[in-house]
């Protein structure tokens, strides 16, 4: 039997663990020039930004800094490097991934830390000013050393990836872009990601799709789209599915009803879904037996849903 679900439910969900990135202001959050943008552009990318998932790891400099200070007091020492495996990987899957790559410099015993380690990689954190209030308004000389950046973390670490945030690219339709979006995701199926959160800027470009290689990280449990064109689930090939799949977010995401169709029979334990701006108008009937939350919010064009069975 169909389970209307309240047209008026707010997001995040109650059962969602989603944080909000507090600590940047909301103008600042998408970096994007609001005069470029149209009303609901400027309002649906302010959510979603809003929205992104609170990194695990921070590049805040106070940690650091009070470390230097401490071991200046004692004769600079270096009593980190005495401390077993176990412990120093514990460290460094808490530092931001420039930061744990820096250590790879300081022996042998080093890179091969960092290296087994898993690695939480934020874009954001390859920045200039190492935070969200500064991402770049426009492609350019920053976000090509950004992108590089995060080719080179991915292409050079191991893996496991616990948590991937890409939120300050400009990814265009065109073929160097979509062969930088088809290795990102070869990198983060093979080697394996928890928490994925990737956002394009500005809005979804007509003839740029998501790779179908995103249906290949079987590992996902989160996984938030912002600002992008689904797969083409048509050319899937049988059997992709997200077996691990939990929670879904999709913000301003172009997608058909046969796409979310799909979606939710490739996700048997999807428990959490939110549709934040939907660029298409959705006539879907959500049938899953695994959901248990499902939210729709800030509407870019007419969308209606009958339910949840």
């Amino acid at each position: 039997m169909a389970i209307r679900i309240p047209a008026h439910c707010c997001w995040p969900p109650p059962s969602s663990d989603l944080r909000t990135d507090g600590t940047t202001p909301a103008a600042m959050r998408h970096g994007l020039d609001p005069s470029t943008l149209s009303l609901y552009q400027n309002a649906v990318l302010g959510f979603i930004y809003a929205y992104l998932p609170k990194p695990p790891v921070s590049a805040a400099p106070i940690l650091s800094c009070a470390a230097a200070a401490a071991a200046e007091e004692d004769g600079g020492i270096d009593r980190i490097s005495g401390l077993p495996d176990d412990l120093l990987s514990r460290i460094l899957v808490r530092l931001p991934a420039k930061d744990g790559a820096r250590t790879a410099v300081l022996s042998t015993r080093w890179r091969g830390l960092w290296l087994s380690s898993p690695l939480c990689l934020v874009d954001t954190h390859f920045l200039p000013r190492g935070g969200a209030e500064g991402r770049p308004p426009r492609p350019g000389a920053v976000t090509r050393a950004v992108r590089r950046a995060v080719s080179a973390a991915l292409r050079s670490h191991t893996g496991p990836f616990p948590f991937v945030s890409l939120s300050c690219q400009f990814i265009e339709a065109v073929d160097a872009d979509r062969a930088v979006l088809a290795r990102w995701f070869r990198f983060l199926a093979t080697k394996g990601v928890d928490e994925l959160a990737f956002v394009n800027r500005p809005s979804p470009y007509e003839g740029l799709r998501l790779p179908a290689a995103l249906f290949s990280c079987a590992s996902l449990r989160r996984l938030y789209l912002g600002a992008w064109r689904f797969v083409d689930t048509a050319t899937l090939p049988r059997g992709a599915s997200f077996p691990r799949l939990q929670e879904l977010v999709l913000g301003a995401i172009a997608l058909e009803d046969r796409d979310l169709d799909f979606l939710l029979a490739a996700s048997p334990v999807l428990e959490v879904l939110t549709i934040v701006g939907s660029v298409k108008k959705l006539r879907a009937r959500l049938t899953s037996h695994s959901l248990r939350c499902a939210v729709r919010t800030v509407l870019l064009s007419p969308c209606r849903r009958s339910g949840v069975s």
